[in-house]
């Protein structure tokens, strides 16, 4: 809690916030077929709640990552471009205020986040994205919103790091600004310019700047800089973070001797933050911060009967089939080798690239996809992400040099058969985080294997001395000193990840010149359309890697699938 009084006199200002919301606007999964889930179906019951108690006044504000991860937002991204956005239209309804730009809003490309900001009926706020080619705001740099007879102005800032996860054309016309130099400039500004009774952050970036191994004396560009600017700019009240997904309430004291409230909720609206402004005769403020969970709002009924209707198209779009795959999969065997779904993605990706080498990974620990017809809905099972096709320039040194990147997050170096295949984060007692889905050093989604080549990883050696490429699938000598075609997603070959500029060691100003061609559709899309034109789909393990010594491997890999199968699979 910030407080500096306890009588109130006047209204409270309640700010209700919610973030990376990534597309749950209804209360089932199209994904699983599961009901009931989170989804703002149900948080527009509390919000309408807030609204009818008359000694508060409301700003519902949103912390960006809107438009990307449900197949709703998926079909008004990209299918259905004519009409209305479903997002804007929900959000409009909800009446929120404010909106803060997101990474994965940005990913679908100008035709989307420029439809949502002309749609809504809010100020789309980043002061730190800059039209490259006006040097004026892409976006709104901050609002001001007037409520109980006080002066709130909300400034919106986003990740700096979006360059390295998208291509260029889906940013074409921005600069991303420094976090912290951006909001000493508006933050001076608006005291100067608006003199308002709060301030507040709504940030698009998460709280810890160690994050990506970020060292203490480098923040510039620090991906997780809202504590930072809490800290470091004066005359913050209330920071509202999110992109990480962790949740967050809490105060830190500032530079400047003042408290700070940084709150933030998770994600898909499992919970939302609930923030209480108050103040005194002296205009001194009391502010408490909550992060309020879903699940014990009802559902609005009202909210589903409206919106019902725009779900027809989607759901018959997401119900047709593309082509029958003959075989089972199970995203979790990709974590322990070759396995069928990530041989699937591989086998689109050299097909539509023209390229010698494929690299790709798990992107969820717990897809399956069984054998019969597929319908498009299906293809969220089996690729998550909305990704573009790179086909890039790489010397077989830095494949071999991404591979060994790669590997060295993946598993861990093993001394004998007992010890522990997968690097997995451990307690303070030793133990790991859980017997069910331990937390693991690294995410699956930067687990990258190759196709195109033959190759050992032996995890018995130390890290970058694992990897043994024997030759290319079709025979030919594997060289180091040659350069081949390599197909990876947009978000890897942008620098992400750290696998091709950690790994391969080539900075981030040489990657645009790496790209030799870029997909006109995301990957899902091709997948689509490369199971529909091979269907029926045969699935087998091409068995072009393997792990050695085999009989460890063996041995751990019976053991450890355990900690990602289900109890009752």
């Amino acid at each position: 809690m910030v407080s500096t009084a306890a009588h109130n006199q006047d209204k409270i200002i309640k700010i209700i916030a919610t973030s990376d919301v990534h597309g749950a606007l209804f209360p089932k999964d199209y994904v699983s077929g599961k009901e009931y889930i989170p989804s703002m179906a149900t948080f527009s019951s509390y919000v309408k709640q807030q609204r009818n108690m008359p000694d508060r006044d409301i700003i519902l504000l949103d912390n960006g990552d809107l438009l990307q991860g449900d197949p709703i937002v998926y079909y008004y991204n990209y299918i259905d471009t004519s009409t209305k956005h479903i997002a804007a239209i929900i959000c409009n309804y909800m009446q929120y205020d404010a909106f803060c730009m997101g990474n994965h809003d940005l990913e679908g490309g100008p035709n989307v986040y420029n439809r949502f900001n002309r749609q809504v009926d809010f100020p789309i706020l980043s002061a730190n994205i800059i039209n490259s080619k006006t040097q004026t705001n892409y976006f709104t740099p901050y609002t001001i919103i007037r409520r109980a007879n006080k002066k709130v102005a909300v400034i919106g800032l986003t990740t700096p790091k979006v360059p390295t996860w998208l291509p260029q054309s889906l940013i074409e016309d921005m600069e991303f600004k420094d976090m912290l130099e951006t909001a000493k400039f508006w933050v001076k500004h608006i005291q100067q310019n608006e003199k308002p009774d709060v301030l507040v952050g709504l940030f698009h970036a998460g709280t810890d700047t160690s994050y990506n191994s970020k060292q203490d004396d480098d923040l510039y560009m620090t991906e997780n800089a809202s504590e930072l600017v809490a800290k470091e700019v004066e005359g913050f009240d209330v920071v509202i973070a999110g992109h990480d997904h962790q949740g967050h309430n809490y105060t830190i004291t500032n530079d400047f001797g003042k408290e700070v409230l940084i709150i933030a909720p998770t994600s898909r609206l499992k919970d939302f933050a609930d923030i209480t402004i108050s103040f005194d005769e002296n205009n001194n403020k009391t502010i408490e911060g909550k992060v309020y969970s879903t699940a014990s709002v009802d559902l609005d009924y009202n909210y589903l009967r409206l919106f019902q209707p725009f779900l027809k198209d989607v759901e018959a779009y997401l119900n047709a089939p593309i082509g029958v795959i003959d075989g089972y999969m199970m995203s979790t065997e990709g974590i322990f080798g070759d396995e069928p779904m990530i041989n699937l993605i591989h086998k689109v990706q050299l097909e539509y690239s023209g390229a010698d080498i494929s690299f790709a990974a798990p992107l969820s620990l717990n897809s399956y996809i069984y054998k019969g017809i597929q319908k498009r809905s299906d293809l969220f099972k089996l690729y998550k992400y909305d990704n573009f096709l790179y086909c890039m320039s790489l010397t077989g040194k830095e494949v071999k040099d991404y591979l060994e990147y790669s590997y060295w997050g993946w598993f861990n170096q093993m001394k004998h058969e007992d010890d522990y295949l997968i690097r997995y984060k451990f307690n303070n007692d030793g133990n790991l985080t859980s017997d069910f889905f331990p937390q693991t050093e690294v995410q699956s989604y930067n687990y990258d294997s190759a196709e195109g080549i033959i190759y050992t990883v032996d995890v018995s050696r130390e890290a970058g001395n694992r990897i043994n490429i024997v030759s290319m699938s079709n025979g030919e000598p594997f060289s180091l000193e040659r350069k081949y075609k390599v197909a990876m997603t947009s978000y890897r070959g942008s620098g992400a990840g750290g696998l091709i500029t950690e790994g391969a060691k080539i900075p981030e100003n040489e990657l645009v010149s790496r790209i030799l061609t870029v997909s006109d559709n995301d990957i899902k899309y091709l997948i689509s359309e490369w199971i529909s034109n091979n269907s029926p789909v045969k699935l087998d393990k091409t068995a072009n890697w393997m792990i050695i010594p085999q009989k460890w491997y063996e041995k751990r890999y019976l053991k450890e699938k355990q900690f990602f199968t289900p109890k009752n699979y």
